[in-house]
């Protein structure tokens, strides 16, 4: 993405944007697995995919992540029935703040293990995952998955701004939520017009 300033003596401003989508593995306790998987796509996009990373200016890396909740399904459900019932949003932060704080990819973060120097616009919305198709309902199988945080976009920037980032909970074909973000991005590089003149 380039922008080229005004003036004899102007200059062009460039940002490179890197994109990278991911299914990860499944599972509450592939967590392990879910940041080695992290670390194979970088090194399917290169060696070892750090070079590539620092390289950008702003890297982000979406899909069904596949992170959990550490919490027992009828801890959850609680929550998620105290925020559907609660018409004061200091009251619906404490309550995703308590799901939140036991999310595995914010942990995963934290700790370094995968996605270090990452970081993700503040979650405002339900769970994503898991419901019936079809159904505003979580998970009634037999399994009785635990309603988490599957869907993701997370980011690698020195400047960025989240305008936007929430789910589509109305989106029932499927037993996830989508969800995406708006985001306004500064320039990286400044190169100046001058040399590529003379050059010419």
């Amino acid at each position: 993405m380039k922008h080229r300033g005004s003036g004899s003596e102007g200059a062009i401003k460039s940002s490179r944007i890197l994109l990278v989508t991911g299914h990860l593995a499944a599972h509450v306790k592939n967590v392990d697995a879910r940041n080695d998987d992290f670390r194979r796509i970088l090194t399917e996009l290169e060696t070892d995919g750090s070079h590539l990373l620092n390289s950008m200016d702003h890297v982000f890396f979406s899909g069904d992540l596949n992170y959990r909740i550490d919490l027992p399904r009828e801890y959850v459900d609680r929550c998620i029935d105290d925020i559907n019932k609660c018409p004061d949003s200091k009251k619906i932060a404490f309550f995703l703040n308590k799901l939140l704080r036991r999310d595995q990819l914010l942990q995963t973060i934290a700790s370094g293990r995968a996605f270090s120097q990452f970081n993700e616009g503040k979650i405002s919305f339900l769970p994503t995952f898991k419901f019936d198709k079809g159904s505003p309902d979580y998970d009634t199988s037999y399994k009785q998955r635990v309603p988490a945080w599957t869907d993701r976009i997370v980011f690698k920037s020195s400047s960025i701004r989240v305008i936007e980032y929430d789910s589509v909970p109305q989106a029932m074909h499927s037993d996830h939520r989508p969800v995406y973000g708006t985001f306004q991005l500064g320039w990286g590089s400044l190169k100046s017009l001058t040399r590529s003149k003379r050059k010419q």
